[in-house]
C-alpha cells in the first residue's frame, strides 16, 4: 500500500486514455526542502504515479491479463512543484502498442497547470499472474474507480507552512490548510487521503478506508486552531485538551482520493479564556456529502509566558 501512487481513477477508455488523481498531503514521505523554505513532493513520486496510471491503462485494456514493465522513459519534463495539501490531476494516453510493447505519454497537472509532462514512455507486456493476483488486482481497480469524483478547483486555499528543523510531531500534522478562519468561532480545513499513508495499509486490505478514530483525529487537530490568533501563532502557544466526544455519526467510507473538508464551530463556551469548557460541533464532507458529525468537549489550556509551558489550576 505504501507504494501506491494514485489514489482514485475517474476516466477510463481502453487501448486509448486514463485520468486519475494523486493526493498530496503532509502525512507521507518523499519530501525534501528548497533553499526558499518551501517543501515539496520529489518529482520523482509525480512520475512514478503517471507510469502507475499507465500501467493501469494496460491492464484494463488487456482484461487483466498482462501488466507493463518500465522498458525506457525517452523524455519527461519538470515544470513546477507539488506541495502538500495539492490535488495532481493525471492523465496517461497510448501512443503506439503492439502484442509486447505499448508506448504513451502522460500530464500532471495542479489546478490546470502542467508541473510534469512525459513525453514517451515505453513498457513491455508481461503476463499479469506473474507479479499479482489477477481477482486480487481487479478488487484493487474496483477501489480506485470512480468515476463521480468531484474535484472543487474554485474554493480558496491556504497550505499550512511545513516548519524546517522542526520535530515529527509539529512538523508532520494531518490537516493540509485552512479555507476558512475566525478565530475563536470557526475554522473551516481540508485533508487529502493518499493511499502513501500508513495507517490505509491494514484498514482494510481489501477495501482501504481511513479509520474513524483517525477522523476524529483530523477534527481534534482542525479544533487546535480555533485557540490560535492568527494561523501562523506557535502551536504551543494555546490548546484544547480533550474532555469528550458525543453524537457521533459515521456515514460513509472515507478512502484514498478523497479530499476531506472538516468544519469546526464553537457552539458553546468562551475559547479566549484558560480553563474554559467548550463545544465544538464538527462535521467532514468528502465529494459533496457529510460522511461523519461528532460534538467534540475541550478544556482551553494557555502557556504562562513566562515559563512557555502549560499551566493549571
Amino acid at each position: 500500500m505504501l507504494f501506491h501512487f494514485v489514489d482514485r481513477i475517474y476516466e477510463v477508455e481502453p487501448e486509448k486514455s486514463i485520468r486519475g488523481l494523486k493526493n498530496v498531503t503532509r502525512n507521507e514521505g518523499f519530501f525534501y526542502w528548497l533553499p526558499d523554505g518551501r517543501r515539496v513532493l520529489s518529482p520523482a513520486v509525480v512520475t512514478e504515479a503517471l507510469c502507475q496510471l499507465g500501467g493501469w491503462l494496460k491492464i484494463v485494456s488487456t482484461d487483466f491479463k498482462k501488466r507493463p514493465v518500465l522498458l525506457a522513459d525517452e523524455h519527461t519534463e519538470y515544470l513546477d512543484t507539488a506541495l502538500a495539501g495539492d490535488q495532481i490531476e493525471l492523465e496517461v494516453a497510448i501512443v503506439d502498442r503492439d502484442d509486447d510493447v505499448v508506448i504513451t505519454k502522460g500530464t500532471a497537472c495542479i489546478n490546470g497547470r502542467p508541473v510534469l509532462v512525459g513525453h514517451q514512455c515505453r513498457g513491455y507486456l508481461l503476463p499479469l499472474e506473474d507479479f499479482d493476483d489477477p481477482e486480487k488486482v481487479k478488487r484493487q481497480f474496483k477501489n480506485l474507480y470512480k468515476p463521480n469524483l468531484h474535484l472543487d478547483k474554485n474554493t480558496e486555499k491556504t497550505p499550512l507552512k511545513a516548519i524546517a528543523g522542526a520535530s515529527t510531531f509539529e512538523s508532520l500534522r494531518y490537516i493540509d490548510g485552512i479555507m476558512e478562519f475566525d478565530p475563536g468561532k470557526r475554522v473551516k480545513s481540508y485533508k487529502n487521503i493518499s493511499a502513501c499513508e500508513p495507517y490505509l495499509a491494514s484498514h482494510f486490505p481489501r477495501k482501504p478506508c481511513v479509520p474513524g478514530v483517525i477522523l476524529l483525529t483530523f477534527l481534534g487537530e482542525s479544533c487546535q486552531y480555533l485557540v490560535r490568533s492568527h494561523l501562523d501563532a506557535p502551536p504551543r502557544e494555546k490548546a484544547l485538551i480533550p474532555t469528550y466526544i458525543k453524537n457521533v455519526r459515521f456515514r460513509k467510507f472515507v478512502e484514498p482520493g478523497d479530499q476531506c473538508i472538516l468544519e469546526c464551530k464553537v457552539i458553546e463556551g468562551n475559547i479566549l479564556e484558560d480553563q474554559r469548557e467548550i463545544l465544538v460541533r464538527t462535521s467532514i464532507f468528502a465529494n459533496n456529502t457529510r460522511v461523519m458529525q461528532a460534538d467534540m468537549g475541550f478544556r482551553t489550556m494557555f502557556a504562562r509566558s513566562s515559563l512557555g509551558g502549560f499551566h493549571g489550576r
